[in-house]
């Protein structure tokens, strides 16, 4: 395996219980290495015998942040918008995917992405007339270039964030959820930020999908250390209902090749005991993309793909 990162100072741990019931009671789900940026050491996924929640526990704590995300993890990635213009394509269709999702319950109004990383989906949201967009990012360097690119973005933690109650028509947390610390908390403020009538939708790994079956410890939804939990959709659904959000829909429509080749690569890291970027680019390129679409397209439909979008609105009695 590459070597980890150097750090500055060692990753501290704490003790959790589960969020969803508040349960101690649990058992080990699985334990790995960090197969994305490499960092030292082992980290321990538990699934709660209450509920069933799977969490990571024991977790690197806040004062651990910034190494466990480090300036090269891959989603504050600039280089796709200097890259070739078919993988700009690319990744503008699958942009545009969600973005035709949003149109679909409101035309205009105020939108609120939380974890923006770089901006490539506000970027196109502020693209359609009637909308006013924002963002929160805790990275730097990935919120300064979303500013660079003429968004309003705050560099901070969803838990300081400091927005008017009743002020956004559609939040959205894509790929989010599962990185936070306490997600009944955010989820209870999400849904004060929100107009009475206001739309949260959330992508997340879908822990009953295809691919963690097939890959197993090495599927993208288990990516350690920065995924706290990982959700069901009887978990999702259960977390959504007990912070005041009424479902609307689930949807499988968007990453499911990228979640895919993301497994793909990890598993090819434990086995190769390195890395090669070239090679593993090619698991993302437009060939291959093309090729194995009808394949991904069937998973969606079997709402078996990694990616699961959960799309619901704020309660009535949080209005």
């Amino acid at each position: 395996m590459p070597k980890g990162p150097t750090l500055d100072h060692e990753i501290k741990f704490e003790e959790v219980v589960c969020n969803l019931c508040g349960s101690k009671d649990s058992s080990v789900y699985l334990t790995r290495g960090d197969l994305n940026t490499f960092l030292p050491g082992s980290f321990t996924l538990v699934v709660c015998r209450n509920c069933g929640l799977v969490y990571q526990n024991p977790r690197p704590s806040k004062e651990s942040f910034e190494q466990i995300y480090p300036s090269d993890y891959d989603q504050y990635d600039q280089r796709l918008h200097t890259e070739s213009t078919i993988r700009r394509v690319s990744h503008q269709y699958g942009l545009r995917k969600r973005v035709n999702l949003i149109l679909k319950y409101r035309k205009n109004g105020t939108l609120l992405d939380l974890g923006c990383a770089t901006g490539d989906f506000l970027h196109e949201m502020a693209k359609q007339r009637g909308w006013e967009v924002s963002g929160v990012e805790p990275n730097l360097q990935a919120s300064a270039y979303a500013r660079s690119l003429g968004l309003n973005v705050i560099t901070t933690t969803i838990d300081k964030i400091e927005f008017s109650g009743g002020q956004f028509d559609i939040i959205t947390m894509w790929n989010v959820v599962e990185h936070l610390f306490d997600p009944i908390k955010t989820l209870e403020k999400i849904a004060h930020l929100l107009k009475p009538d206001g739309i949260l939708i959330i992508t997340t790994p879908n822990l009953e999908c295809l691919d963690a079956r097939l890959f197993g410890q090495f599927w993208i939804g288990f990516e350690l250390p920065r995924h706290f939990y990982v959700f069901s959709n009887q978990t999702i659904r259960r977390l959504l209902t007990a912070t005041g959000y009424s479902l609307i829909e689930t949807r499988f429509f968007y990453g499911s090749h990228a979640a895919f080749m993301s497994s793909l690569r990890f598993w090819l890291r434990s086995k190769l005991r390195t890395h090669h970027t070239r090679f593993e680019n090619f698991f993302f390129s437009l060939p291959v993309r093309v090729t194995t679409a009808p394949f991904f397209s069937i998973l969606d439909r079997l709402k078996l793909s990694s990616p699961m979008t959960v799309i619901c609105q704020k309660a009535i009695e949080n209005t």
